[in-house]
């Protein structure tokens, strides 16, 4: 009979990670978001909620400041296509096809705001084992820059215009990268306190 290292069992447990066959003891009551029907099957209600939720200032700030600090565009299109199928968004069929215009209204949003946008990081072409997802989404990517460098721009018809006219619409009034002032009250020092 084998002895276990019980060190090496109890680094296991502390690990935070799913125990293998967890979500089998799951209550069928209670059914996580992705194993439910998708609440969008649609690709443009899909695009548009995408939009609106992205152009809410507590998305649309951390998200272009991530862009600014040299996050690349496919990385973060990839996060929200991912996010959206884990709270029930879309199924992965869906996901796959809004990677191209998550990518597109990312870039442009990051034109609108002067901040200049990397697609993707050239240092991970070393890796020999990609999944079927992340190679689906280096083609999406190859193919964006592709177009996106031919024509200088994003081409005509990437975004539909409604959603080109809601990136146009969007004021933004300060530099998402300039500094911004903070304005601190002045309070007696604690130690200048008498008792």
């Amino acid at each position: 009979m084998e002895q276990y290292d019980q060190a090496g069992i109890d680094a296991l447990a502390q690990t935070g990670r799913a125990i293998p066959g967890q979500s089998l003891t799951n209550s069928p009551d209670q059914k996580y978001a992705w194993e439910q029907a998708p609440e969008f099957v649609n690709f443009k209600d899909a695009l548009d909620y995408t939009v609106s939720e992205l152009l809410l200032e507590e998305n649309y700030m951390p998200m272009m400041a991530a862009i600014g600090e040299g996050v690349t565009i496919v990385d973060l299109a990839t996060q929200m296509g991912y996010v959206g199928f884990r709270e029930g968004k879309w199924n992965p069929d869906l996901m796959l096809m809004l990677m191209e215009p998550f990518m597109y209204l990312l870039m442009a949003l990051a034109e609108k705001a002067g901040i200049d946008y990397r697609i993707d990081s050239e240092d991970d072409d070393d890796e020999d084992e990609d999944t079927v997802f992340e190679e689906k989404t280096k083609n999406i990517a190859e193919s964006v820059k592709k177009e996106t460098t031919e024509a200088g721009q994003i081409p005509a018809g990437a975004l539909p215009t409604d959603i080109i006219n809601k990136i146009e619409s969007t004021e933004i009034e300060v530099g998402l990268l300039d500094r911004q002032e903070i304005v601190e009250e002045e309070q007696p020092s604690l130690l200048a306190q008498e008792k």
